[in-house]
């Protein structure tokens, strides 16, 4: 049976944790500073998908839905949890047996490596936790920043039916996955 993903993963130069309420401010000063990078190709991380919501109480869902296990959103912090440097998550929307890795970095923290290391951290998530057979990473084809993540990451360009021309989908199931991360 499938365990929740872990409430708090630390890498060495960040960690990784549900959003609560209280982050709202941090993350709005980092969506404000990040809005043209944000903008280009996730309109939604910095607008939402609700209008009328506001910034805490989109964060509260974020956290009820990772207690309730029908996603798992996480912020991505500096060490000493001060500084927001990003998101990710794990979204159950891309069939049964599978689930979707979305990321997004503040535009004073790309080129580091650290959506490639969260992205990789929460591929082994999906198959050693919530044991599931296939992972996908949807980007937008004129990101090439983040299409080159999923090709690091040994994930293979495929044909989905479901995603819009813009978008490029990448898919790695258990059997294929390299060695440590299933």
């Amino acid at each position: 049976m499938p365990q929740m993903p872990p409430w708090l993963i630390t890498l060495p130069d960040f960690s990784l944790r549900p959003w609560t309420p209280d982050d709202a401010p941090s993350l709005a000063r980092t969506l404000s500073a990040s809005d043209a990078h944000l903008r280009a190709f996730t309109p939604w991380v910095v607008d939402g998908r609700v209008p009328g919501v506001s910034l805490a109480d989109r964060l509260a869902k974020h956290a009820a839905d990772f207690s309730a296990g029908t996603e798992w959103v996480y912020g991505m912090f500096s060490p000493d949890d001060t500084e927001v440097l990003g998101g990710c998550g794990l979204y159950p929307r891309v069939g049964p047996g599978a689930v979707e890795i979305g990321y997004w970095l503040a535009v004073n923290h790309t080129g580091r490596g650290l959506a490639t290391r969260a992205a990789e951290t929460l591929t082994r998530v999906a198959f050693d936790v919530l044991r599931v057979d296939r992972v996908e990473i949807r980007c937008d084809r004129g990101n090439a920043a983040s299409v080159r993540i999923p090709e690091r990451l040994g994930y293979r360009l495929v044909d989905a039916a479901d995603a819009p021309p813009d978008l490029l989908v990448f898919s790695l199931t258990r059997a294929d996955a390299p060695d440590g991360a299933a």
